[in-house]
């Protein structure tokens, strides 16, 4: 369980970080609330997995 939890964390951070960008990109020129939540979301979870709290 270990080793799975410790890939999947190594993936999400991986994988987040490039969306992070592409939403900002696309907020930025078609700015909608579900826009700005989602790219908040995506915030909040990158940096929950920066700081080690997932």
């Amino acid at each position: 369980m270990q080793k799975f939890w410790f890939r999947i964390r190594y993936t999400v951070k991986t994988v987040c970080f490039p969306l992070i960008i592409l939403q900002f990109i696309r907020t930025l020129i078609f700015p909608t609330p579900f826009d700005v939540l989602l790219l908040f979301l995506l915030f909040l979870v990158y940096v929950g997995f920066l700081m080690e709290v997932y």
